[in-house]
């Protein structure tokens, strides 16, 4: 049974041995990253990629429209397609967060339903949701710390990650938000997963949204639907928060403003400016002075 009054689990030593540095650190299995955060953050606009994510010590809490989740040492965080949040950090130097991020793998996961033969439902299930937290159980807490052992060595990464990571993607399948996850891999959270993906990963390029409807093959009034309902906004609001959220992640790398306006697809500085203030609060000249963060 979970504890969630933990302040920490045995995730905790696996993160800190292998999250060198504050923020970001990525390890020897693509896909998959620990992070380090000693600084306390106010509710701040952040990209969350399709992972599941894991906490040894520490507690993030992530706000989608007006639900707020918060993942700790005894609650697991899932976010099935990339999605624009709101992400408060409660962390200090004595008390860090630390979390384990696996990116979830269409590939995988559509492979483990096969083999288990629990192929989702063709329909938008009442029951999926595009984010859910759940009690963190004994099971998928030791998988994690698991994997986080094998990553310490480049053989043992190469013959054991992945397997471990379909043990956790199986373990959270079969936990209370299954469905959730399991929708992921057909219908329409499937289509719209793929579109988000493109949208996401190309996002300085300027899209239609007649073309981005017909790549989730999908009529542009039943695409715009189902895009509120899974991302909780329209595609051009996805696609500004993409955009800046990325935008804040170069100027916290040391990025120029000028170069970091074009590189997330603005041809205008000012716009970007004007957009940036309003979506973060404080111009881009603010964030390029700022150490950098971590997303999850």
């Amino acid at each position: 049974m979970p504890r969630a009054t933990r302040a920490s689990n045995s995730l905790a030593t696996g993160i800190a041995a292998l999250a060198s540095h504050e923020g970001c650190n990525r390890t020897r299995y693509p896909g998959v990253v620990v992070y380090r955060l000693t600084v306390a953050e106010p509710p701040t606009p952040t990209l969350y990629p399709s992972s599941m994510i894991l906490v040894g010590a520490g507690e993030k809490q992530a706000t989608l429209g007006d639900k707020t989740f918060a993942y700790n040492a005894g609650y697991y965080l899932v976010v099935t397609p990339p999605l624009p949040m709101l992400c408060r950090t409660i962390a200090s130097v004595d008390e860090p967060v630390l979390t384990l991020q696996v990116e979830i793998e269409l590939a995988v996961l559509r492979e483990l339903l096969l083999e288990v033969n629990e192929l989702p439902a063709p329909q938008l299930a009442r029951s999926s949701r595009s984010v859910f937290r759940a009690p963190l159980p004994r099971d998928l807490e030791d998988a994690g710390a698991r994997l986080l052992a094998c990553l310490t060595d480049e053989r043992r990464t190469r013959a054991l990650a992945r397997q471990t990571i379909r043990e956790m993607l199986f373990l959270v399948l079969d936990g209370p938000c299954g469905d959730s996850l399991r929708a992921l891999a057909e219908g329409p959270v499937s289509q719209l997963a793929h579109v988000l993906r493109h949208m996401t990963t190309r996002f300085a390029e300027r899209m239609m949204i007649g073309d981005l409807a017909q790549m989730a093959h999908m009529s542009v009034p039943t695409f715009h639907q189902h895009f509120k309902t899974i991302t909780g906004t329209s595609p051009l609001q996805y696609m500004k928060a993409v955009r800046l959220t990325r935008a804040r992640q170069l100027l916290q790398a040391g990025g120029m403003v000028k170069t970091v306006a074009h590189d997330v697809g603005y041809e205008s500085v000012s716009q970007f400016s004007r957009e940036y203030r309003r979506f973060f609060g404080s111009p881009p000249s603010a964030s390029s002075r700022a150490a950098p963060r971590g997303s999850s």
